[in-house]
């Protein structure tokens, strides 16, 4: 039978219910609605969603994958507390593959990708601090560092940094005005210049300036300002 030159049809995804009880509970914990520590009842939970126990004991089995949330058999689930040691391996973790994205994915994004990217970028520069609310919806990763991922279209790639968004997402968006935002604007804008140059060597160099500048500032006030409060 012959085989047809042309690209497979991509199938559409199916959410599930789990899925929105995931993305429900993930973005109370990483708001700090669910505070750490606070205990997640699965069947309470699943009575006042009216789903069943097994589609919330899902969710949060995921949630336990991500970090988010810990469990002892027959003993309790709860929230997990902020762990700075977790969140900066992941950050480490994090860098190295967005600039490894950046350095070989620049050329492979497409005219619309890169018009997409040029047009997130219009709102930095004029920030005196960083909103938190684009960091808990994702805006800001999807802008910018998301970009440069997809345009591998590794899946492995992508299903990593999918685990590291919401440790992540956690601590940048509940310590949003500990960011310099001026700083962290000005190299943004430079990755985004070295991209409509096809710059990718320029584009990497950027980013981990933007690792080794303003955000290693942001983890010395964020170091600083969790210390004091234990």
């Amino acid at each position: 039978m012959p085989v047809p030159d042309r690209a497979p049809e991509r199938l559409p995804t199916r959410r599930l219910l789990t899925d929105d009880v995931f993305d429900r509970l993930r973005d109370d914990i990483v708001r700090g609605y669910l505070a750490p520590g606070q205990r997640i009842h699965d069947l309470d939970l699943a009575q006042n969603l009216g789903l069943s126990r097994a589609t919330v004991r899902t969710a949060l089995q995921r949630l336990t994958q991500v970090r988010l949330v810990e469990t002892v058999p027959n003993l309790f689930t709860r929230v997990t507390e902020i762990d700075l040691d977790r969140y900066f391996d992941s950050q480490d973790t994090a860098r190295a593959l967005y600039v490894f994205a950046a350095r070989f994915g620049v050329s492979l994004m497409t005219d619309e990708a890169i018009a997409g990217m040029v047009a997130w970028s219009t709102n930095l520069g004029s920030r005196e601090i960083v909103d938190p609310e684009p960091v808990f919806v994702g805006r800001g990763d999807a802008g910018l560092f998301r970009v440069f991922v997809d345009s591998l279209a590794n899946a492995p790639l992508i299903r990593t940094v999918d685990r590291l968004r919401p440790t992540l997402q956690r601590v940048v968006g509940q310590f949003a005005h500990l960011i310099p935002a001026r700083e962290t604007d000005e190299v943004l804008l430079r990755v985004v210049e070295a991209v409509q140059r096809r710059d990718g060597d320029g584009a990497a160099t950027a980013l981990a300036a933007y690792y080794d500048g303003p955000l290693a500032l942001f983890h010395e006030r964020l170091t600083a300002t969790v210390s004091t409060r234990a």
